[in-house]
């Protein structure tokens, strides 16, 4: 959040926040427990599958591919935390801030008087989970994605007041 309290305006205050969901984590999770399964049980997999001979020879090489899949697993779970902890995503009573990027940065800013319209779209699994894509179209007839927000509907209704009642304070819908 250090990010937007450095680039906010004296007279600008943050609306809502909007966070990455959690579900970026998954794919990391899936990799790390699936690969420390297969590596624990590596030698009784093997001889199950292919008989107790094999098990000298084919057992190391079961656990060592695990050993690099949980490896991978918690990169991509360090990647994970960069991102989510990288990503800051404002609505202020005057603009709509992005911000992503630890290293390099990339940001998107756009006043709340040029944004012609705000739509999300969930997945099921979305819905059921609770993130989205938020999509906001700009005067120029651009459309930004916001991909993996939590509380899309959320953000799109605070957006979409800040855009129709100008500068009304709505700091209660933070997600």
């Amino acid at each position: 959040m250090s990010y937007l309290k450095k680039l906010l305006l004296p007279d600008e205050r943050i609306v809502h926040i909007a966070t990455l969901h959690w579900v970026i984590f998954l794919p990391g999770m899936m990799m790390t427990v699936v690969g420390g399964l297969v590596g624990f049980l590596s030698y009784d997999i093997v001889g199950r599958v292919v008989g107790p001979t094999m098990v000298p020879y084919l057992g190391r090489l079961v656990a060592g591919f695990a050993l690099v899949s949980a490896l991978a697993g918690l990169g991509l779970l360090v990647g994970a935390l960069v991102r989510q902890s990288a990503t800051e995503l404002a609505i202020t009573n005057r603009r709509l801030i992005a911000k992503y990027g630890f290293i390099s940065r990339s940001t998107f800013e756009i006043m709340v008087n040029r944004v012609t319209g705000v739509n999300f779209d969930q997945t099921v699994c979305g819905r059921i989970l609770g993130y989205g894509t938020i999509l906001v179209h700009g005067a120029g007839g651009d459309v930004s994605p916001f991909d993996i927000v939590s509380n899309p509907q959320i953000f799109q209704r605070a957006l979409m007041d800040v855009v129709e009642h100008g500068t009304r304070d709505f700091s209660s819908n933070r997600s």
